[in-house]
C-alpha cells in the first residue's frame, strides 16, 4: 500500500508548518451559485483561499476529467491528442480566470 504524502505548508502569519490534509480543507458557499473552498492554520486560524468554484467551473472539471479518459486511449502521436491536451489547457485556463474574479469580488 502507498503512503500519501502531504503537501507541507508554511503559514504566512506565524510561519507555523503544517501538513495539509484534505480533512482541512473547508467548503463554504459565499454567493448564490459561487462556493470557496480554504483551509486554516491549525496554530493562528489565518485562512488561506484555495479556489472558488461555480456551475461552469464544476463542469469544466468534469469536462477535463472527460478528456483524460479519452486521451489515455489514443496514442501519443495521434492529433486528436495534441487537440485534447489544448482542450484541457483551455478548461484549466478558463478555471483559473473563474476562481480569479471570485476572489476578486469575495476576497483572497
Amino acid at each position: 500500500m502507498a503512503t500519501v504524502k502531504h503537501q507541507i505548508v508554511d503559514c504566512d502569519e506565524c510561519k507555523y508548518k503544517f501538513k495539509l490534509k484534505p480533512s482541512i480543507l473547508k467548503t463554504e458557499k459565499v454567493g448564490e451559485e459561487v462556493e470557496r473552498t480554504y483551509f486554516k492554520c491549525p496554530k493562528c486560524k489565518h485562512k488561506f483561499i484555495v479556489v472558488y468554484k461555480d456551475k461552469e467551473f464544476n463542469n469544466n472539471l468534469i469536462e477535463i476529467d472527460n478528456i483524460r479518459r479519452k486521451a489515455t486511449k489514443v496514442s501519443a502521436n495521434n492529433e486528436e491528442l495534441k487537440e485534447l491536451i489544448i482542450l484541457q489547457n483551455k478548461l484549466h485556463e478558463r478555471n483559473l480566470k473563474i476562481s480569479g474574479m471570485y476572489k476578486k469580488i469575495y476576497g483572497a
